[in-house]
Protein backbone atom coordinates (compact mmCIF):
# COMPACT_ATOMS: atom_id res chain seq x y z
CA UNK A 1 0.00 0.00 0.00
CA UNK A 2 1.10 3.51 -0.55
CA UNK A 3 -0.25 6.89 0.75
CA UNK A 4 -0.39 9.71 -1.12
CA UNK A 5 -0.43 13.13 1.22
CA UNK A 6 -1.36 16.15 -0.73
CA UNK A 7 -1.46 19.63 0.82
CA UNK A 8 -4.53 21.92 -0.27
CA UNK A 9 -3.72 25.56 -0.75
CA UNK A 10 -1.48 26.43 -3.22
CA UNK A 11 -0.97 22.61 -4.53
CA UNK A 12 -4.78 21.65 -5.03
CA UNK A 13 -6.51 25.06 -5.26
CA UNK A 14 -6.28 28.71 -4.48
CA UNK A 15 -9.37 30.30 -2.29
CA UNK A 16 -8.00 34.18 -3.93
CA UNK A 17 -7.50 35.91 -0.18
CA UNK A 18 -11.30 33.96 1.12
CA UNK A 19 -9.30 32.89 4.03
CA UNK A 20 -7.22 35.87 5.00
CA UNK A 21 -10.77 37.91 4.48
CA UNK A 22 -12.67 35.33 6.81
CA UNK A 23 -10.26 35.29 9.54
CA UNK A 24 -10.36 39.41 9.35
CA UNK A 25 -14.03 39.59 9.86
CA UNK A 26 -13.91 36.88 12.56
CA UNK A 27 -11.36 38.49 14.68
CA UNK A 28 -13.84 41.87 13.81
CA UNK A 29 -16.87 40.15 15.37
CA UNK A 30 -15.79 37.87 18.01
CA UNK A 31 -13.37 40.20 19.76
CA UNK A 32 -14.17 43.11 18.36
CA UNK A 33 -10.72 44.56 16.67
CA UNK A 34 -11.30 47.20 14.67
CA UNK A 35 -9.20 46.78 11.20
CA UNK A 36 -7.45 43.69 12.88
CA UNK A 37 -3.95 43.01 11.58
CA UNK A 38 -3.85 39.84 9.58
CA UNK A 39 -0.36 40.58 6.90
CA UNK A 40 1.30 37.57 8.33
CA UNK A 41 2.64 34.51 5.90
CA UNK A 42 0.02 31.76 5.68
CA UNK A 43 2.08 29.50 3.45
CA UNK A 44 3.53 26.37 4.90
CA UNK A 45 1.64 27.05 8.39
CA UNK A 46 -1.09 25.43 10.34
CA UNK A 47 -4.02 26.95 11.23
CA UNK A 48 -3.39 26.35 14.95
CA UNK A 49 -0.13 28.21 14.83
CA UNK A 50 -1.96 30.83 12.58
CA UNK A 51 -4.63 31.52 15.57
CA UNK A 52 -2.39 31.99 18.41
CA UNK A 53 0.19 34.67 16.01
CA UNK A 54 -3.32 36.28 14.85
CA UNK A 55 -4.66 36.87 18.15
CA UNK A 56 -1.35 38.09 19.53
CA UNK A 57 -0.76 40.48 16.68
CA UNK A 58 -4.34 41.98 17.45
CA UNK A 59 -3.50 42.19 21.16
CA UNK A 60 -5.93 39.27 22.28
CA UNK A 61 -4.85 36.42 24.60
CA UNK A 62 -4.63 33.43 22.42
CA UNK A 63 -6.07 31.19 25.28
CA UNK A 64 -7.51 27.94 23.83
CA UNK A 65 -10.93 29.34 24.93
CA UNK A 66 -10.20 32.61 22.25
CA UNK A 67 -8.01 29.91 20.37
CA UNK A 68 -11.54 27.92 20.42
CA UNK A 69 -13.55 30.88 19.47
CA UNK A 70 -11.50 32.39 16.58
CA UNK A 71 -11.82 28.92 14.91
CA UNK A 72 -15.57 28.67 15.20
CA UNK A 73 -16.42 31.57 14.03
CA UNK A 74 -13.96 31.56 11.08
CA UNK A 75 -15.36 28.21 10.15
CA UNK A 76 -18.56 29.49 10.23
CA UNK A 77 -17.89 32.61 7.94
CA UNK A 78 -15.57 30.78 5.60
CA UNK A 79 -18.04 29.06 3.65
CA UNK A 80 -19.57 31.89 2.50
CA UNK A 81 -16.78 34.02 2.20
CA UNK A 82 -15.31 31.34 -0.55
CA UNK A 83 -18.66 30.69 -2.10
CA UNK A 84 -18.31 34.96 -2.79
CA UNK A 85 -14.75 34.61 -4.15
CA UNK A 86 -14.85 31.78 -6.08
CA UNK A 87 -11.19 30.67 -6.01
CA UNK A 88 -9.35 28.38 -8.57
CA UNK A 89 -8.55 24.53 -8.74
CA UNK A 90 -5.36 24.33 -9.94
CA UNK A 91 -4.27 22.93 -13.27
CA UNK A 92 -4.15 19.29 -13.58
CA UNK A 93 -6.12 18.27 -10.55
CA UNK A 94 -9.14 16.43 -11.92
CA UNK A 95 -7.57 14.14 -14.17
CA UNK A 96 -4.94 13.66 -12.08
CA UNK A 97 -6.97 12.31 -9.10
CA UNK A 98 -9.27 10.83 -11.78
CA UNK A 99 -6.34 8.77 -12.63
CA UNK A 100 -5.05 8.15 -8.73
CA UNK A 101 -8.31 6.53 -8.25
CA UNK A 102 -8.46 3.99 -10.98
CA UNK A 103 -5.36 2.43 -8.81
CA UNK A 104 -5.20 -0.38 -6.20
CA UNK A 105 -3.31 -0.23 -3.15
CA UNK A 106 -3.93 3.54 -3.21
CA UNK A 107 -4.17 5.03 -0.02
CA UNK A 108 -5.32 9.39 -0.78
CA UNK A 109 -5.43 11.62 1.28
CA UNK A 110 -4.91 15.22 2.67
CA UNK A 111 -2.72 16.50 5.07
CA UNK A 112 -2.97 20.31 5.19
CA UNK A 113 -2.47 23.38 7.93
CA UNK A 114 -6.34 23.86 7.79
CA UNK A 115 -8.46 23.19 10.31
CA UNK A 116 -10.54 19.69 9.01
CA UNK A 117 -13.24 21.69 8.96
CA UNK A 118 -12.30 24.48 6.27
CA UNK A 119 -10.53 21.96 4.37
CA UNK A 120 -13.73 19.78 3.75
CA UNK A 121 -15.34 23.07 3.13
CA UNK A 122 -12.42 23.83 0.17
CA UNK A 123 -12.64 19.87 -1.54
CA UNK A 124 -16.06 20.09 -1.17
CA UNK A 125 -16.33 23.51 -2.97
CA UNK A 126 -14.12 22.49 -6.20
CA UNK A 127 -16.10 18.94 -6.03
CA UNK A 128 -12.62 17.02 -5.59
CA UNK A 129 -14.17 15.44 -1.64
CA UNK A 130 -15.02 12.21 -3.43
CA UNK A 131 -11.18 11.53 -4.11
CA UNK A 132 -9.84 11.92 -0.52
CA UNK A 133 -10.22 8.98 1.77
CA UNK A 134 -8.92 10.96 5.15
CA UNK A 135 -7.92 14.55 5.57
CA UNK A 136 -4.78 15.84 8.60
CA UNK A 137 -5.49 18.79 9.50
CA UNK A 138 -3.72 21.98 11.38
CA UNK A 139 -5.80 21.68 14.27
CA UNK A 140 -3.74 19.97 17.28
CA UNK A 141 0.02 21.05 15.87
CA UNK A 142 1.87 23.98 15.86
CA UNK A 143 4.79 23.33 13.78
CA UNK A 144 4.23 21.30 10.56
CA UNK A 145 6.57 18.16 11.08
CA UNK A 146 4.18 17.39 14.52
CA UNK A 147 1.33 17.13 11.87
CA UNK A 148 3.38 14.75 9.48
CA UNK A 149 4.05 12.61 12.33
CA UNK A 150 0.74 12.43 13.06
CA UNK A 151 -0.21 11.49 9.44
CA UNK A 152 2.69 8.39 10.03
CA UNK A 153 0.58 7.50 13.28
CA UNK A 154 -2.76 6.96 10.95
CA UNK A 155 -1.37 5.76 8.31
CA UNK A 156 0.42 2.84 10.44
CA UNK A 157 -3.16 2.42 12.09
CA UNK A 158 -5.11 2.04 8.98
CA UNK A 159 -2.49 -0.10 6.70
CA UNK A 160 0.26 -1.33 9.46
CA UNK A 161 2.73 -3.59 7.82
CA UNK A 162 1.05 -3.62 4.71
CA UNK A 163 2.31 -0.07 3.93
CA UNK A 164 5.10 0.76 2.11
CA UNK A 165 5.56 3.74 1.44
CA UNK A 166 4.51 7.61 1.69
CA UNK A 167 4.74 10.24 -0.70
CA UNK A 168 4.20 14.09 0.38
CA UNK A 169 2.73 16.75 -2.03
CA UNK A 170 2.91 20.33 -1.37
CA UNK A 171 3.77 23.70 -2.49
CA UNK A 172 6.04 24.63 0.39
CA UNK A 173 9.53 24.19 1.81
CA UNK A 174 7.53 23.29 4.90
CA UNK A 175 6.02 20.60 3.22
CA UNK A 176 9.30 18.84 1.86
CA UNK A 177 10.80 19.14 5.08
CA UNK A 178 7.84 17.43 6.85
CA UNK A 179 7.95 14.70 4.10
CA UNK A 180 11.80 14.32 5.05
CA UNK A 181 10.46 14.21 8.78
CA UNK A 182 8.51 11.12 8.39
CA UNK A 183 11.08 9.75 6.15
CA UNK A 184 8.59 10.06 3.11
CA UNK A 185 9.44 10.99 -0.87
CA UNK A 186 8.11 14.56 -1.41
CA UNK A 187 6.77 16.18 -4.70
CA UNK A 188 7.02 20.33 -4.74
CA UNK A 189 5.15 22.42 -7.11
CA UNK A 190 5.72 26.00 -7.25
CA UNK A 191 1.97 26.86 -8.04
CA UNK A 192 1.63 28.68 -5.12
CA UNK A 193 4.08 31.21 -2.82
CA UNK A 194 7.08 29.51 -3.63
CA UNK A 195 9.48 29.63 -6.88
CA UNK A 196 11.18 26.44 -8.33
CA UNK A 197 14.34 28.42 -7.26
CA UNK A 198 13.03 28.80 -3.96
CA UNK A 199 11.44 25.01 -3.32
CA UNK A 200 14.81 23.53 -4.90
CA UNK A 201 17.42 24.24 -1.61
CA UNK A 202 14.63 21.75 0.18
CA UNK A 203 15.74 19.51 -2.14
CA UNK A 204 12.05 17.81 -3.01
CA UNK A 205 12.60 13.89 -4.51
CA UNK A 206 10.55 15.67 -7.29
CA UNK A 207 9.99 19.73 -8.18
CA UNK A 208 7.44 20.56 -11.21
CA UNK A 209 5.91 23.93 -11.94
CA UNK A 210 2.46 21.96 -11.40
CA UNK A 211 0.42 19.05 -11.65
CA UNK A 212 -0.58 19.10 -15.03
CA UNK A 213 1.56 16.68 -16.70
CA UNK A 214 -0.72 13.87 -15.25
CA UNK A 215 1.92 11.08 -17.08
CA UNK A 216 4.69 12.74 -15.49
CA UNK A 217 3.67 13.05 -12.24
CA UNK A 218 1.77 9.32 -12.56
CA UNK A 219 5.52 7.96 -13.46
CA UNK A 220 6.32 9.70 -9.54
CA UNK A 221 3.55 8.76 -7.35
CA UNK A 222 2.52 5.22 -9.16
CA UNK A 223 4.84 2.07 -9.27
CA UNK A 224 2.72 -0.02 -11.46
CA UNK A 225 4.48 -3.55 -10.07
CA UNK A 226 4.56 -2.19 -6.59
CA UNK A 227 0.63 -1.35 -6.50
CA UNK A 228 -0.40 -4.25 -8.50
CA UNK A 229 -3.64 -6.47 -7.81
Amino acid sequence: MRVLLFDIDGTLLTTAGGGNRALRQAIEEEFAVENPDTQISFSGRTDRSLMVELLQRNRVSPTENNCGRLRRRYGALFGAELRRTGGTLLPGIVPLFQALNAIPNLDIAVMTGNFPETATQKLEHFEIRRWVRWIIGGDLDVHRDDMARRAAMMVARRHGDAHQETIVIGDTPADVLCGRAIGAKTLAVSTGEFSREQLAPAEPTLLLDDLSDTERVMRFLVDDELLAD
